[in-house]
């Protein structure tokens, strides 16, 4: 159940130039978050800027009192919010939105990660690792360059396979990380019904993916990232179209979709 709140800044770390960890102290959205959610997050007390923003719940502490966002200066209101510092005081709705459905144990798992699309599957990542052996988890890690690469040392350390891609070849394979999943798993020779795929990144990252999963009736999950005004359904300013015709609101329908039912642009 959707909860608003006032959640008290514990720490606010820079990653990158332009990235920042924010956590928050919430023992209900601790314990009640699921990945895939996301929070609606007032970032001023005044009316400016007037919409919320909405972030993926980015991990949650051990403890289950506080959790995290990942989120990226791109305007005023993430710029608002990159200055929080503890202490401050934060406007939270929460948690919003469904979650990734796990998969079954003898899946073989694939988390497909571009930018910032590592908010949500880091949250997933740290679920799927309790539950399978960390040789059936493979994570591609893709950004456009090595200084906007996010959490590779991490993913390292954790000891999951791990296969990282960039635009420019600054590090790791050079390309797009769809085309490399899907050269990975046309060379690997995967049966696609014994996999289970998961992805979040830039809409046109998650259109590619979907054309994928479509074509190889691929069971994979998407989470979307879209402007949302409302946050709980009301207002209808953040739709997707499925297969079907019908739209579906991203914000109580989503965030999480099957890629094989959406048509994104």
């Amino acid at each position: 159940m959707v909860h608003q709140l006032v959640a008290p800044v514990l720490s606010n770390e820079k990653l990158q130039k332009k990235v920042f960890k924010l956590t928050l102290f919430s023992p209900h959205i601790s314990k009640t978050a699921k990945p895939g959610n996301f929070v609606h997050i007032k970032v001023s007390s005044n009316n400016y800027p007037l919409l919320r923003r909405a972030f993926s719940i980015h991990r949650v502490g051990k403890n289950k009192t506080e959790f995290e966002i990942l989120f990226k200066v791109v305007g005023k209101g993430t710029e608002i919010l990159s200055r929080k510092a503890p202490g401050d005081i934060v406007d939270v709705l929460g948690p919003i939105g469904n979650s990734f459905s796990l998969p079954q144990k003898e899946k073989e798992v694939m988390l497909v990660a571009g930018g910032m699309g590592i908010a949500p599957l880091w949250f997933l990542l740290n679920q799927l690792i309790k539950r399978f052996d960390k040789d059936k988890v493979t994570f591609f890690l893709g950004a456009k360059s090595k200084e906007e690469l996010l959490y590779a040392k991490k993913l390292n350390s954790m000891g999951s396979n791990l296969i990282v891609a960039t635009d420019d070849g600054s590090v790791g394979r050079k390309g797009l990380i769809t085309e490399i999943f899907k050269k990975e798993i046309k060379k690997k020779k995967y049966d696609p019904r014994k996999l289970a795929v998961y992805s979040c990144g830039p809409q046109m990252m998650l259109k590619r993916m979907t054309d994928i999963a479509k074509r190889l009736d691929l069971f994979c999950q998407i989470s979307l990232e879209i402007h949302m005004a409302c946050g709980v359904g009301a207002c209808w300013g953040c739709v997707v179209q499925k297969k079907d015709g019908i739209y579906k609101r991203v914000c109580v329908d989503g965030p999480v979709f099957d890629a094989r039912e959406v048509n994104l642009e």
